[in-house]
């Protein structure tokens, strides 16, 4: 017995002696792997103890795990105009999860309702400043920043009802650009400030958008360089998803060139059901890069941590949902990490394929062909003009126009005819069955 606590012991000290080698995120991935395989299986005819094991091995891989910093604050608006599909559960929960996993996380609520505030802990009764004071009396924005009790490294701009008239009092401003530019100015002085004050570089803004398209939503979009989609997993959201993209579209053309779709989020996923599956499949064949693999499932935790003003990473940060959301964030940031390097190499490679320009040494008489002037070169039988005819002249329309304006309905991500019901024979099987 002795003998044997001692070789516990050297075990024990001969681990303590290798614990500071193991500090890469490799090995300490790797450690994890091991641990989340020691889990044994559940059979196929007992469900839940396959999903227990299951969130058993997420939870050795994710709990504890901190993300690399991305290379500069990366502005994310959440936004769907359809209502009901988890934009602000979505938000503060990646938020909440992003800040636990080390980084500095600053969710911007820009919904009248003000539910991300609520979940994160933040007071915002009327006459709180935050994001109304922001937009319309142009209070700085870090008068206005309050953290999250239960998270560190997250802060909240609370939004009040005081909000949902601001849409009125922005459209009073007489230049456009002016008016939906607000929120980008104030969120790049809060940066400068931070940085001047020699506070901690922000990793990640999150916008949380109201469930429309108005001056309020077009300020987030042209305040961020990348829009993350959360998307119910039904056949609505589709549709919705449609009209979004052709919104987003718009705004890149005329707003905002960098503005990109980075990231679609599957929620309240429900795998029994067919539907469920159906629709994600169609989202993952529209956007292959850009459908995290991770869904979120209907879960009760992730409705009742908001009434009691936590989210639920902190409220019951075992639960499916939960560890659903922390492996979506770190997906999100491994996306990112993959992107960047993919479009690195792909420069690299374009420079190094470019051949080396030499000097200009003026042109080569022996290789220079002649230049043709537009008289002298010979064009087939062409037909005539046609005859002036009266009434007003058509005229091109002008550079900018909707003649320049991309239609993102069409092309590689056409959604249209994948979901469209099927009327053609409705009215034969009606008759059908009446006959029967």
């Amino acid at each position: 017995m002795v003998e044997h606590e001692r070789r516990a012991g050297a075990r024990g000290s001969h681990v303590a002696e290798r614990a500071p080698e193991l500090t890469s995120d490799a090995e300490e991935t790797a450690r994890r792997a091991l641990l989340a395989q020691a889990i044994p299986d559940a059979g196929e005819d007992t469900p839940l103890a396959r999903q227990a094991a299951e969130d058993a091995r997420r939870r050795i891989r994710l709990r504890g795990r901190t993300l690399p910093k991305p290379d500069r604050t990366r502005v994310l608006t959440v936004a769907n105009q359809k209502g009901g599909v988890g934009k602000t559960t979505s938000a503060v929960n990646l938020a909440a999860a992003l800040a636990q996993c080390g980084l500095q996380v600053l969710v911007l609520d820009v919904d009248p309702q003000g539910n991300a505030s609520t979940a994160l802990g933040v007071a915002h009764e009327d006459r709180t400043p935050g994001t109304y004071e922001v937009l319309v009396d142009g209070l700085p924005l870090s008068e206005a920043v309050r953290p999250c009790p239960d998270v560190r490294g997250l802060e909240v701009c609370p939004a009040s009802i005081d909000l949902a008239g601001a849409e009125m009092e922005l459209a009073q401003e007489p230049d456009m650009v002016a008016r939906v530019s607000l929120l980008k100015t104030a969120l790049a002085d809060h940066v400068a400030d931070r940085e001047a004050q020699g506070r901690p570089r922000l990793d990640y803004v999150l916008l949380d958008c109201p469930p429309s398209l108005g001056l309020i939503t077009l300020n987030a979009l042209v305040a961020a360089r990348e829009v993350l989609i959360p998307i119910q997993c039904e056949y609505y959201a589709l549709e919705g998803l449609t009209q979004l993209r052709n919104n987003i579209g718009l705004v890149q053309r005329s707003l905002n060139p960098v503005l990109e779709i980075s990231t679609i989020l599957l929620t309240m996923f429900d795998a029994r059901t067919r539907l469920a599956r159906e629709v994600a499949d169609e989202v993952r064949r529209a956007f292959p890069d850009r459908v995290l693999e991770t869904s979120i499932p209907r879960s009760v935790r992730i409705s009742e941590a908001p009434s009691h003003g936590e989210t639920v990473m902190t409220y019951d940060p075992g639960n499916s949902g939960a560890l659903s959301y922390l492996q979506a964030a770190r997906e999100l940031s491994e996306s990112h990490e993959a992107r960047v390097r993919q479009a690195a190499e792909a420069s690299e490679a374009v420079a190094a394929d470019q051949p080396a320009q030499a000097p200009d040494e003026g042109p080569d008489p022996v290789l220079e062909a002649p230049v043709l002037e537009p008289a002298a070169v010979e064009r087939p039988d062409e037909p005539e003009a046609p005859e002036e005819q009266d009434g007003p002249e058509e005229r091109p329309e002008p550079q900018g126009g909707p003649s320049d304006v991309v239609d993102l309905r069409t092309g590689p991500l056409d959604l249209r005819g994948s979901w469209t019901p099927d009327r053609s024979t409705r009215g034969q099987r009606r008759a059908a069955g009446g006959r029967s």
